[in-house]
Order: structure tokens, then sequence, then C-alpha cells
């Protein structure tokens, strides 16, 4: 993957170092020359696991608390049509910008760029009279914001007591490195460190969500969501309708409880959330369970496929270079060398 411009001219960027390592903005974080490395790489394989998003996916509501947002999303009627459907969906845009290769990705962000383009008018019902457009470089900027805290509260609320404040950075710039996605406008730029970010959303919080119609809809689709109908016949939908009605309030708990305790405080007023003792247990053995799962699974088992298949790339790219010289030069002259050979030297590690 090569890194967008937009990230290393960033101010905010600065050099971390760790074991006598810099951070060269030039790199991938999970380069094996980085500050942090092994985090970084943990980091990327997790936003590439659907679970992840799966668990700490409602933390997107947020998104739909800022009334512009709201009106759009509304006006589509994607989500009323079949709230499962447009999750995944989304929820697919981000493999093949992630994952995929350097055509794909460009491609996938042109497209995706351009369907939202045509996301603008006016709000109705609840919303009439609202003026909306996708483009707005404020609302590409909040959903893009909230899009990417998906995958950093999920894994530092995941591992929260290994992390201090140097390590969170290296989360939140690896997400931010992987996340190329943004508008030719300093309006729409991403923040791009943490306590940027964290001022960002105190502001937003602050000064936009607010309760709305479609936020508690939306809060309520997540307990009750439709049979996936993306797949398959329409006789399979029927049949399994009620088996998936009677699953859903089960296999959507644990998400809810995860979001509710990693939601920001003005999320969780607007929700009408109250935490108590128990609830923060539940999460914790939700949480406990996540780590051991991503400890003793095969990745073929958690990542999404396309994650699979560049993390199997990688490696196979890296045992073809292994063996390989760094130099075809002829030998060098033996003037107090004994021998030794410039073309014996070993290359360095490949870019991860």
């Amino acid at each position: 993957m090569t890194c967008p411009v937009s990230h290393t001219d960033r101010a905010g960027l600065a050099a971390l170092t760790a074991a006598g390592r810099t951070y060269d903005p030039a790199l991938p974080p999970w380069h094996h020359s980085q500050p942090h490395h092994e985090l970084a790489a943990d980091v990327r394989w997790w936003v590439g696991m659907p679970l992840a998003f799966g668990l700490f996916g409602r933390l997107a509501l947020d998104q739909v608390a800022y009334r512009e947002v709201a009106a759009a999303v509304d006006a589509t009627g994607r989500f009323k049509e079949n709230f499962t459907n447009r999750g995944v969906r989304s929820y697919l845009w981000g493999p093949l910008m992630l994952f995929g290769d350097d055509a794909d990705r460009t491609a996938t962000a042109t497209r995706l760029k351009d369907l939202h383009g045509q996301v603008r008018g006016k709000g109705r019902g609840a919303f009439a009279g609202e003026r909306y457009s996708a483009l707005n470089p404020a609302l590409w900027k909040w959903v893009g914001t909230s899009s990417m805290l998906v995958f950093y509260t999920g894994y530092v609320t995941t591992y929260a007591d290994r992390l201090d404040d140097e390590q969170r950075e290296v989360v939140y710039r690896t997400i931010l490195w992987m996340s190329d996605f943004e508008l030719p406008s300093d309006a729409a730029a991403i923040p791009a460190t943490v306590t940027e970010m964290r001022e960002y959303y105190e502001t937003v919080a602050a000064t936009e969500l607010a309760d709305n119609p479609f936020l508690r809809w939306a809060n309520q689709s997540f307990d009750a969501l439709p049979v996936l109908t993306l797949v398959g016949p329409r006789w399979l939908h029927r049949a399994i309708t009620p088996l998936w009605r009677a699953a859903m309030p089960v296999l959507t708990r644990p998400a809810r409880v995860l979001a509710e305790v990693a939601a920001h405080p003005r999320m969780r007023e607007l929700l009408g959330v109250r935490l108590t003792p128990g609830r923060r247990v539940e999460a914790k053995v939700y949480l406990a369970l996540l780590r051991r799962a991503r400890r003793v699974l095969p990745s073929v088992l958690l990542l999404d496929p396309l994650a699979q298949n560049r993390k199997r790339y990688e490696k196979l790219r890296a045992a073809y270079a292994a063996p390989q010289l760094t130099s075809f030069a002829p030998p060098a002259e033996q003037s107090g060398q004994h021998g030794q050979l410039a073309s014996e030297a070993r290359p360095a590690q490949p870019v991860g």
C-alpha cells in the first residue's frame, strides 16, 4: 500500500520513537523498521476482521445523531428497505479499499465518492427543509472520522489495559494510514492524531449531535435486524425468518452491550443508556472471549477473505524474496576484505 500524501504532510504526525526507532511517515506503520510495528500489524488485521465490525459497528450510530447525515440517509430510504442489507453493503466497501491491490483500492474509492455525489437534496418528513449533501466537507469529515473510530474505539476498548498513550497513537495512525479516503479539502481532512480527534469529537458532540427520529429508529433496528436478502432465494428468506427473529435478541446483545460501554457519553445520553455494574461485567466477559478468540483461532476463520488473501500473499512474497541477493554487481576488489563479496549481503525484510 502507498501512503496518501495528505497523511505525510500533516504536522500532527510527529515522530515517535521506540527502541531507538523513529517513525517514518513514508512507510506503513507495520513495516519492520517502524516503532511498535508489531502492534500496528495486529491493528491492521483487526481492521480486516468482520467480527470487529460486527461487535463495534453500532458505535456508528453517532453518524446519524448529526442531523444533516440523518436527513440524507432517511431520504434515500435504503436503511428502511432492509437495515441488514444496507449494513452489509456498507461493510463490503471496506475490504476492497483496505486490502485490495492499488488499482482496486483507487477504483473503489473513486466509485464510492462518485456515488456519494448523488446524495444531495432536501430532507422529508421530520427532516423537511433540511438541506444535505454527502460531499459537504463537514459531513464527510464527520462520517469518515466516525467510521475510523468504530475500529479504533473497538481495539482500544478490547486491549485497554495493555496500551499506553504512545501505543494508542500507533493504533490510530495505523487505521488512518489504511483509510486514505478523503476529499481534496482541508475542511474534510480526518484528524491526524488522537488528541486532534478527541478535540474534534468533543466539539461535534457539543454542537451537532442531537436526538432525532431516525437515530431512535436506527437504534431500535439494531436489536431487530431483518433477514439478509442479498443472497439466496425468496423461499429461503421466508423459511428462516422465524428462527432469525428468535435468534436476533441473543446474537445482537454483545454488540449492544459493548457499544453502550464504549460509546461517547453524549451518545449514551441521547440513547438513554445507563451503565450498571452488571453491564460493565458483562462487557468484560465479551471482551475476554474476543481476545481469546483472536489468540486461538486461525486467521482463516477470523479475517475477511480479502484480508486473509493479503496476509497469505505477503507471507509468500517474503518467502520468495528471502533467498535473493541485494546486488548483481561483480565481486568487490579484495583489498583487505579477504574475499568478502558485496553480493553475499542478504536483503532487508520487504515492506509488509
